[in-house]
C-alpha cells in the first residue's frame, strides 16, 4: 500500500502540467476572457433586442386597440346614422300617408257634399214639379170632399212610385 503513488511519475506529470500551463497561460487567459466578454455582449444584445421587440409589440398592441376602438366607434356612428335615416324615412312615409289620407278625406267630403247638394236639388225640383202638378189638378177640377180625397191618394201613390 505504500507504493500506491509513484512519486517520480507524479512529480514529472505535475511539472509537465505546470510548464504547459505556463506556456498556454498567455494565449488561454487572454482568449477566454475575450470569448466570455463577446458572449456576454451577445447575450446582452439579444436581451436588448428582445426588450425592444417587446416594447414595439406593446406599442403595436396599443395602436391596434386604439384602432379597434376607432373602428367600433365609427361602426356605432354609422349604425346610429342608419337608424336615424331609417327613422327619418319612416317619419316621412307616415307624414306622406297622413297627407294623402287628409287629401282623400277632403275629396271624399267634397264628393259627399256635392252629392248631398245634388240630391237636395233633385228633391227640390221634384217638390216643385209635384207642386205644379197638384196646382194644375186643383185648377182643373172643382174640389169637393170626395175629389179631394182621390187627389191626395193619387198624389201619395205618385210619391211612392217616384221613390
Amino acid at each position: 500500500m505504500e507504493n500506491l503513488i509513484n512519486w517520480p511519475t507524479f512529480i514529472a506529470s505535475l511539472l509537465g502540467f505546470l510548464v504547459l500551463m505556463g506556456v498556454l497561460k498567455k494565449p488561454l487567459w487572454t482568449a477566454v476572457p475575450a470569448i466570455i466578454d463577446e458572449r456576454r455582449d451577445s447575450i446582452e444584445g439579444a436581451f436588448a433586442e428582445i426588450e425592444a421587440a417587446r416594447a414595439q409589440l406593446a406599442s403595436q398592441q396599443a395602436e391596434y386597440e386604439k384602432r379597434m376602438a376607432e373602428v367600433n366607434a365609427e361602426a356605432q356612428a354609422r349604425m346610429q346614422e342608419a337608424i336615424d335615416k331609417g327613422q327619418a324615412v319612416a317619419a316621412e312615409i307616415r307624414a306622406s300617408a297622413e297627407d294623402q289620407r287628409e287629401k282623400l278625406l277632403a275629396r271624399t267630403q267634397e264628393d259627399i257634399q256635392r252629392e248631398k247638394e245634388k240630391a237636395l236639388a233633385e228633391l227640390n225640383n221634384a217638390a216643385i214639379d209635384l207642386s205644379f202638378r197638384i196646382a194644375q189638378r186643383v185648377m182643373k177640377e172643382d174640389l169637393d170632399r170626395d175629389r179631394h180625397d182621390r187627389l191626395v191618394s193619387g198624389f201619395i201613390h205618385e210619391m211612392k212610385e217616384l221613390n
